[in-house]
């Protein structure tokens, strides 16, 4: 005669659940310190296809680089560009620009090569050009005039 399965009640935990970290775990991490965890804690960037924003364009003045993508969007203030650059370290960078410069740059590019894609290398990196301007009136003076509210301002170009 067959034998009868046998019936087993089984409670799954959901992944969520069993991945947290008990309270007596957190407390040796924290005991262990920062440093300790900091040692053996896995690195965000593998895990993101996010990269780090160059926050100061001047990082790339005369810096060569190499455009390997790049997307508008609309902000705050109008339509930007968002490129990833990399550099001659083999790391890879977001580039934000809104302006008369790089921005305008990139959407001649675009309708040039009929594509948001590289790679195009840029052997001198960024270029500035300085100027004086008047946020109440809009002028702009390649000097700085004598009278009135005028505020040094920068405009990054690729090369």
């Amino acid at each position: 005669m067959p034998r009868k399965a046998q019936s087993t009640d089984v409670t799954t935990i959901p992944e969520t659940d069993a991945a947290r970290f008990t309270d007596e775990e957190i407390a040796r991490i924290q005991e262990a310190g920062f440093e300790s965890v900091a040692a053996h804690a896995a690195l965000f960037d593998k895990f993101s296809d996010s990269y780090e924003v160059i926050k100061d364009k001047r990082e790339l003045v005369a810096v060569p680089f190499v455009s390997l993508e790049w997307q508008f969007h609309e902000g705050d203030n109008g339509e930007f560009v968002s490129a990833v650059i990399m550099q001659r370290d083999n790391s890879l960078s977001v580039l934000n620009d809104g302006g008369t410069g790089i921005y305008r740059q990139y959407k001649q590019l675009t309708e040039s090569i009929g594509r948001q894609r590289g790679p195009i290398m840029h052997k001198g990196g960024l270029r500035t050009s300085e100027y004086w301007f008047n946020p109440h009136t809009g002028d702009i003076s390649r000097k700085r005039p004598e009278d009135g509210d005028w505020r040094k301002a920068t405009t990054f170009y690729l090369t």
